[in-house]
């Protein structure tokens, strides 16, 4: 059950499994060559509604791993497949639209935008294990 995220599915409808093994997960994707004749990498972060989001596009598998890795080296947020999930998504870039997003006046600081925009992400206990149950 390794695969990757398919696109084409809204976020919050995936498996809790799917977005626990995949989100904020930098990935080569070499299907994208048939579209682009280049080597995607691509993530699951909530910054597209509908799917992983492509990041970067490379001439060969290598320069697509190096970059996946850089990525998450250089990312506060993003990680390896094999490092714990945990629930996290950028939402900053969008505080001077909360108003709007929200559907009120006020302004929403950064907690409160992140729980709006993704309270379907599994939540996380103390030791790190996903709570398998909706919020």
């Amino acid at each position: 059950m390794d695969e990757f995220p398919c696109s084409d599915k809204l976020n919050e409808q995936r498996p809790y499994e799917e977005i626990i093994r995949w989100w904020n997960v930098p990935y080569v994707d070499e299907l994208t060559y048939e579209e682009s004749g280049e080597i995607g990498v691509c993530v699951l972060d909530g910054a597209t509604w509908d799917g992983p989001r492509l990041i970067s596009e490379h001439a060969t598998f290598e320069e697509a791993v190096a970059a996946a890795n850089f990525y998450v080296n250089h990312s506060d947020i993003w990680r390896r497949f094999k490092e714990p999930y945990q629930p996290l998504a950028k939402v900053d870039h969008l505080i001077d639209m909360s108003s709007f997003i929200h559907g009120k006046l006020a302004k929403m600081d950064e907690e409160q935008l992140f729980e709006y925009m993704f309270h379907w992400l599994p939540k996380v206990n103390k030791t790190a294990t996903p709570v398998l149950e909706a919020s």
